[in-house]
């Protein structure tokens, strides 16, 4: 059974894996940065920086996809009616006593 589950296509679990891969990078990168600017290599620093900008820019995009994907991307209208519905429920006043 668990062949028959690696075997099968899946965009969503690629689209996750391509995410986290990209923040693995840039995570990286950001470390290999920092170890470049302790020895003074500001080529390799700056390589490492780009690195770094394109893989988060990279998951930007794929956190972007699997929330249209998902549908849980947020409509403007939505969020203004949920934020309206905060402020009407006054769950932080203190109990009258």
């Amino acid at each position: 059974m668990a062949n028959d589950q690696a075997n099968t296509s899946d965009p969503l679990y690629d689209l996750v894996g391509t995410l986290y891969h990209a923040l693995k990078q840039a995570a990286a990168a950001e470390r290999h940065s920092a170890d470049a600017q302790q020895s003074r290599d500001a080529e390799l620093a700056a390589l490492f920086q780009e690195v770094r900008e394109q893989s988060l820019d990279l998951a930007a995009r794929c956190k972007t996809l699997l929330a249209r994907r998902l549908g849980t991307e947020t409509d403007p209208a939505q969020a203004r009616v949920e934020e309206a519905s905060k402020q009407s429920f006054p769950a932080s006043d203190a109990p009258a006593y």
